[in-house]
């Protein structure tokens, strides 16, 4: 039984990329005071602030890139992606973030090396998680459910807020994200099998006709010389 398209809802863009904009921004602001206190900069602050509105717009732009080409790519009825599709889109996605970044600092030259590092590193990174979530697939259905065991931890209950840009799910919300996967997993191997089926019957008519097209010039010569 499929779902419906018009029952579900597609991710919101905005908000989460907002959300991973400020993450990002916060942490970039503390690694550039960091380093400045490391290289002894003379004007701390202003570098902080600068690599923090940095990272505040690369984590946005991709962010908000990676969830629109989800949304365009996604199957519209299971609303999910697979694994590799997955690693492309974040590849393109750091690309885009890492060279529009370079673009906004004023720095075209360095568009296309900050595409290519962002790209690589979008797609390292998306390629380690499917990695991760392919083991924690084989063992989700093994461990007990946050109920049973007095609820959720301090980190689920982090990831679970509403501030946080990724959630982590239960054991029945994992089962339902498989569950859509292998609908479309079914999607695309009836539509593989139909695609077969015509190209059986192409091959049979070409045959067909090669036959009678072979056939018809011995006619020709036995009727000339009767």
């Amino acid at each position: 039984m499929r779902t419906d398209p018009s029952a579900q809802v597609p991710n919101p863009i905005l908000n989460p990329a907002l959300k991973v904009g400020v993450v990002t921004g916060a942490a970039g602001t503390l690694f550039g005071g960091a380093y400045g206190i490391i290289r002894n900069r003379p004007t701390l602050g202003l570098f902080a602030v600068l690599t923090g509105v940095n990272s505040a717009i690369l984590g946005g732009t991709y962010w908000a890139t990676r969830t629109t080409m989800i949304r365009a790519l996604q199957d519209p009825e299971t609303l999910s992606l697979y694994p590799r599709e997955k690693a492309y889109v974040s590849g393109a996605a750091g690309a885009v973030a890492g060279g529009f970044v370079a673009l906004v600092l004023g720095k075209p030259r360095a568009s296309l090396p900050g595409a290519l590092v962002w790209g690589l590193i979008g797609l390292s990174g998306q390629t380690v998680y499917n990695i991760a979530d392919a083991r924690h697939t084989k063992s989700v259905l093994k461990e007990k459910k946050p109920e049973q065991t007095g609820g959720f931890g301090f980190w689920d209950r982090v990831m679970r807020s509403r501030w946080s840009p990724v959630t982590r799910l239960t054991t029945e919300e994992y089962e339902e994200m498989l569950k859509g996967k292998l609908l479309a997993l079914e999607a695309d191997l009836a539509i593989a099998d139909e695609e077969i089926a015509k190209l059986e019957i192409m091959r049979t008519e070409q045959q067909s006709k090669h036959t009678i097209g072979g056939r018809e010039p011995v006619e020709t010569t036995r009727s000339s010389r009767g």
